[in-house]
């Protein structure tokens, strides 16, 4: 049986102020779309049995109707072709009240796949292995299903779909707020292969456990990581790491400016942006070495044209003494959920239950997001 692992494909995302010159909407957005179809045109070529997404196949919890359109147009073209589809919801889908719902409820109801995404443990047979798809949830019962998994017998091969991050044969996490944590010792010992998700480079963690990675790159810390998914052929368990061809995303070397004035400090940024190819890429450069008084004669007027090929580029300020990143355009500002939670963690709202608060203001503003 052939069977193609994906996930964090985070369809909905959005970055910077660049529309997509044919398509009128956010140019990331798209980008993240084109990486799906890619995929999505590559299975139905080769025609696998099954598609495993191992979670966040939105970017949120409220995606908007473009999102949900695509998604529902590319998961049609997988079961037009006969191939089976099974997703587990991931962090960024999974609502953190309940009386939210799903938009995972909504798919189920409109095409044939399997949408697994209520906690606990769902069992798919996909006709000679069998998957056992454990959704995002609270830790509590992401523990208990783990549990539940080490106590069942094993009658034909097996699959685990888990999202989560693992601790203890390396550090695969995403640092996010609601992110689930995996024991390495907890690792499915009995399955054949786990599909992982969640954390966004692919990367083998155990010779059965496989993080697919992301589809898309939406971090300079990803810049250089190939995005693509898995093909896994269940005679003999043979995997195999298929790359898609994605938007370029480049961290140029840091530049040592120590001693520069600012004319030529200008001159050697200028210099770089001269000598690589950023036409349409996503990139950064790093400078390091320049006192206050000389980054605020630095010419930004000829950088930010020379940089305007560029589908984003950033210059960062290294301070060598203190290990301290400045950013010369602007400080990241987060989504207006990020921002409010960091609003609250500094506020005291006396015998509110400001966990409560917290949860319902990132629900609300989630959804005004999307």
């Amino acid at each position: 049986m052939k069977i193609f692992h994906v996930s964090d494909t985070h369809l909905g995302y959005s970055a910077f102020a660049k529309l997509d010159p044919e398509r009128g909407f956010n140019q990331r957005e798209a980008d993240f779309y084109d990486s799906f179809q890619k995929f999505v045109d590559i299975a139905v070529k080769e025609k696998p049995d099954a598609v495993l997404h191992s979670g966040d196949l939105f970017d949120s919890v409220r995606p908007s109707n473009r999102a949900i359109s695509f998604a529902l147009s590319e998961i049609k073209k997988l079961t037009d072709a006969g191939i089976k589809f099974v997703a587990i919801s991931g962090n960024h889908e999974t609502p953190r009240l309940k009386e939210t719902g799903s938009v995972f409820s909504i798919l189920s109801k409109l095409c044939a796949c399997n949408f697994i995404y209520e906690g606990g443990l769902e069992h798919v047979d996909l006709g000679g292995v069998e998957v056992i798809a454990i959704p995002h949830s609270t830790s509590d019962q992401f523990q208990a299903s783990l549990k539940e998994i080490r106590g069942l017998k094993k009658g034909m091969p097996r699959i685990v779909m888990l999202h989560a991050g693992i601790l203890g044969v390396g550090m695969f996490r995403m640092n996010e707020v609601n992110e689930l944590l995996l024991d390495a010792i907890d690792i499915a010992p009995d399955a054949d292969y786990v599909a992982m998700g969640h954390y966004h480079n692919h990367v083998a963690v155990t010779g059965n456990c496989h993080y697919a990675g992301s589809t898309e790159r939406s971090s300079i810390a990803e810049a250089g990581v190939e995005k693509g998914f898995v093909s896994l052929d269940s005679e003999g368990w043979k995997k195999k790491f298929i790359p898609l061809k994605t938007r370029r995303m480049i961290d140029s070397p840091p530049l040592d400016l120590k001693g520069k004035g600012a004319t030529d400090a200008t001159a050697a940024i200028l210099r770089r942006l001269d000598s690589e190819d950023f036409e349409n890429a996503i990139a950064r450069l790093r400078v390091s070495g320049l006192s206050n008084e000389v980054r605020k004669g630095v010419d930004f007027n000829r950088i930010r044209k020379v940089s305007q090929k560029a589908l984003n580029f950033d210059i960062k300020y290294v301070d060598q003494d203190e290990d301290e990143v400045i950013q010369t355009r602007s400080e990241r500002i987060g989504g207006l959920s990020e921002e409010f939670v960091s609003y609250l963690s500094r506020m005291d709202f006396g015998k509110l239950d400001k966990k409560r608060l917290e949860m319902l203001a990132q629900e609300l503003l989630s959804e005004s997001e999307g």
